[in-house]
């Protein structure tokens, strides 16, 4: 997981740039929103701080009233998303702000649309709010889906408030068998407390990244084989070791840091297991 910058739009700025459009009596009604979309906005930002949005549960299905609810997510779909609508340009903006166009979910897919913290469907005072919009790849915005934490052991990594880049968590064990592989796995750092470890956990399943890892592994694996079949064990080890280190620098918990540093600590893959078939 990759964490991001928050965007630098206010919310209160946003919200009134999508309403601008709105024909005149929607206007009206969305503007008597406002404070509490702004006051929606401010406690949803400390409890993402404190991985607390379970806590916000009181602002489901708020506005009560239908029409409003429409309105306020009619702000995402028709006056944000649609190409020519008022907040276009921050959609793209917030789309564009992820390093390399790489998803912050699964660090790996490119993204393509925008994932809502928490669903517009059930919290649309946050419809627009730039903090409760995460830029995401289709499949990871499809798997996460309208999912509302009921406890903070069930809230997913969210990129502007967690930051778990510093140290390594994402490991990878090769697996001794023909043709090789590796699987894929998260190894806590013990600083981390007992709830960001079962938020790790539980990201790490609900977008099944040992899978999605595994899987961009084996294809890697199957070229590295042919790389190294005309090589001794010392160039073999050396190789890898640079590929790790290389790697390292990039992103300490990219899958492959994570692969080619355990394949350099293999003897068994070192000396001949890459070739198995």
């Amino acid at each position: 997981m990759w964490s991001l910058t928050t965007p630098d739009l206010p919310a209160r700025t946003l919200y009134l740039t999508c309403i601008s459009n709105a024909r005149p009596q929607t206007r009206i009604r969305l503007k008597a929103l406002e404070e509490a979309v702004v006051d929606a906005a401010d406690r949803f930002d400390t409890a993402a701080a404190e991985a607390a949005l379970h806590s916000l549960s009181d602002l489901r299905d708020k506005p009560s009233d239908k029409t409003s609810q429409r309105e306020l997510k009619n702000n995402y779909t028709q006056r944000m998303v649609r190409r020519g609508a008022p907040g276009r340009d921050s959609y793209d903006k917030i789309k564009a702000s992820v390093p390399f166009g790489r998803c912050p979910l699964c660090g790996h897919r490119t993204v393509e649309t925008i994932d809502h913290q928490l669903p517009k469907t059930r919290y649309p005072l946050l419809a627009v709010v730039p903090t409760n919009l995460v830029p995401a790849c289709r499949s990871c915005n499809t798997i996460k889906g309208e999912t509302i934490p009921a406890r903070a052991e069930e809230q997913t990594l969210h990129p502007y408030f967690d930051d778990i880049g510093k140290q390594q968590w994402l490991f990878a064990r090769v697996l001794e068998v023909a043709p090789a592989a590796v699987e894929f796995f998260v190894k806590p750092p013990s600083a981390w407390s007992s709830v960001l470890t079962a938020r790790v956990l539980h990201h790490f399943r609900t977008f099944d990244l040992a899978s999605l890892y595994g899987s961009q592994a084996a294809q890697e694996m199957s070229a590295l084989r042919h790389y190294l079949k005309d090589k001794d064990g010392k160039a073999v080890a050396a190789h890898l070791k640079g590929m790790a280190d290389s790697w390292f620098q990039v992103d300490r918990n990219q899958w492959r840091a994570a692969m080619y540093q355990d394949l350099a600590n293999s003897s068994w893959y070192i000396n001949g297991g890459f070739a198995a078939v």
